[in-house]
């Protein structure tokens, strides 16, 4: 989703970008020369200071160039709209006619309760700026199916044109709990208020839920009013047909639809932000919604990029956190390359290895040994000696898959979670339960259920008191602290009324442990709902969570 550039012999800055370019240029050149003619003088205190400017006013030369090449981008797009000539690579960007989104009356109806608040203003769809993107239509074809497939859905936009800093932070819809605020609290706390100024937090909702992406920008907007009112803070969301058909992506490196799709998505949300966030400041921090930071981490973030900017001139991605694609830092001049890339293999690997092939195909030599390559890497991706970012997320944002905090200081974690379900006759188990880890008790919401390593035809059946018409089951197996005890091989049956004693299956537990599923109100109603095990399990069994939810009354947590 990057703009690309392209050489135009004809074309030229206009006079305000002369200008400043050439205040610019000419400010380097006396500080260089003062630098070359005092070389014989003794180094005075502050040489290394200077030097480390100079590398900050080359990075930001080197973003203004970037910038320059996008802007020839479109004057070679408006001369072939005055022309008349048709530009197929231009083709859904310029030269069309862009329809005012309709939207539904309930998102109407909330955004006049929000009347006043900037988070209201975000929905104003005439002045939602289109992405410009030529490359990703030939990358993403599927983009060319709407014309508003590169706008945003949503945009709560920031006052700020430019920034030094521009921090991305994707966020989406998690199985259990939302940590962005906590992250936004850790994250805008560790500014000093020079930092404030400068800096620019783009917070990308990676989700065509309208509703859920108004309200989060309101949340935000309630929790950190100034910050948003500054322009620190801003929210975006994108199309729906910004996605493709993730069902269709080919499976790769032996991962499940499920994963794939997730980490697809993930790279696709990746590509929108980076490709937005790319014009709006010199360097970008890559960040995700579920990570806390050490004190004044932005102060350590711009002494470590300038002094390694001296040093090592020719890095292109600095390190502030060993963990996936964390605290990755970008000059804005390359990102575009790094988004190209992604485009090209955003369905065939997660983000943080994408990172690391990118990386591995700039500088490994195909004849030189894996440590070499490893060594090779260094060379360009410099890391922070501790790290200034820390995963806290307990859950994932892909659904059911579970991961331990790393923060001692996060709090006291649920072992279970518990849902007023619908009443039961009986439950019959054969799977060997563990003290008063009991079935009944964690269906109740007491505790969860703990059972001896089940055999292959081993069932949970919950027999309803009375026909119940189902709408939804969740049925989520192992915790925190027993990461291994889930359901291996196994599915959910359910017994509607008129099917006598023949259960039909209507669901699998996927890799994560996890099976949940809607069913459709003419199945019912139905008699009972179990679990039956397919193969013998080497561990214990925990269900940490049962949710049955009917049509006709919501479970509550």
């Amino acid at each position: 989703m990057a703009p690309t550039g392209r050489g135009c012999c004809g074309c030229a800055l206009p006079p305000r970008r002369r200008i400043t370019a050439g205040l610019v240029i000419f400010f380097v050149a006396i500080v260089i020369s003062f630098t070359i003619f005092g070389s014989d003088m003794p180094r005075l205190p502050r040489e290394d200071e200077m030097e480390e400017h100079i590398a900050e006013m080359q990075s930001h030369l080197m973003y203004l160039e970037s910038m320059y090449r996008n802007r020839q981008e479109d004057i070679l797009a408006l001369q072939a709209k005055v022309s008349g000539r048709n530009f197929t690579r231009i083709r859904g960007t310029f030269g069309r006619q862009d329809k005012e989104t309709p939207v539904p009356p309930h998102i109407t109806a909330l955004i006049k309760n929000l009347n006043g608040t900037r988070a209201a203003t975000g929905l104003k769809t005439k002045s939602l700026t289109t992405l410009q993107a030529p490359v990703a239509y030939r990358l993403l074809p599927h983009l060319m199916n709407d014309v508003n497939s590169l706008k945003p859905a949503y945009h709560m936009k920031s006052s700020r044109l430019y920034t030094e800093y521009v921090i991305g932070i994707p966020t989406v819809k998690r199985d259990k709990e939302s940590y962005l605020l906590i992250c936004l609290t850790h994250l805008v706390g560790g500014l000093t208020e020079a930092d404030e100024k400068n800096i620019l937090m783009i917070v990308f909702v990676g989700e065509t839920d309208l509703e859920y992406v108004i309200n989060t920008a309101h949340q935000i907007e309630s929790m950190f009013p100034k910050q948003v009112a500054s322009g620190l803070i801003e929210v975006m969301s994108p199309s729906a047909s910004y996605y493709p058909d993730l069902d269709a992506i080919p499976l790769s490196l032996g991962d499940s639809q499920k994963r794939v799709k997730w980490r697809t998505k993930q790279n696709l949300d990746a590509i929108y932000l980076m490709s937005y966030a790319q014009s709006k400041g010199t360097f970008y921090l890559m960040l995700e919604d579920d990570v806390i930071a050490r004190k004044n981490y932005m102060q350590d973030v711009k002494k470590f990029t300038a002094a390694t900017t001296v040093t090592t001139p020719k890095w292109f991605i600095l390190s502030f956190c060993n963990v996936g694609g964390i605290g990755k830092l970008f000059r804005s001049s390359d990102l575009v390359h790094f988004i190209y890339y992604m485009e090209l293999f955003y369905g065939n690997m997660p983000i943080d290895w994408l990172i690391e092939s990118f990386l591995a195909d700039r500088i490994c030599s195909m004849d030189k040994s894996s440590e070499h390559c490893g060594k090779s890497k260094l060379q360009i991706r410099p890391r922070y000696k501790t790290p200034l970012f820390q995963h806290i997320g307990l859950y994932s944002s892909l659904k059911g898959k579970i991961q331990k905090v790393k923060d001692p200081s996060y709090g006291t974690l649920p072992a279970h979670y518990a849902h007023d379900n619908p009443p039961l006759r009986a439950i019959h188990s054969n799977i060997m339960e563990h003290a008063d880890h009991t079935a009944k008790r964690a269906y109740e919401g007491h505790t969860f259920f703990w059972g001896v390593k089940p055999k292959k035809g081993d069932v949970l059946e919950f027999w309803f008191e009375k026909p119940t018409e189902i709408s939804s089951f969740l049925f989520r197996s192992s915790n925190f602290l027993h990461p291994f005890d889930k359901f291996y091989e196994s599915v959910v049956e359910v017994l509607p009324v008129a099917f006598g004693s023949n259960f039909t299956m209507v669901h699998s537990f996927d890799e994560f442990g996890l099976a949940d599923g809607e069913l459709k109100r003419s199945m019912g109603p139905f008699s009972a709902i179990r679990i039956r095990v397919n193969k013998d399990s080497p561990y214990w069994v925990l269900l940490s969570e049962i949710e049955v939810k009917t049509f006709d009354k919501k479970s509550t947590s």
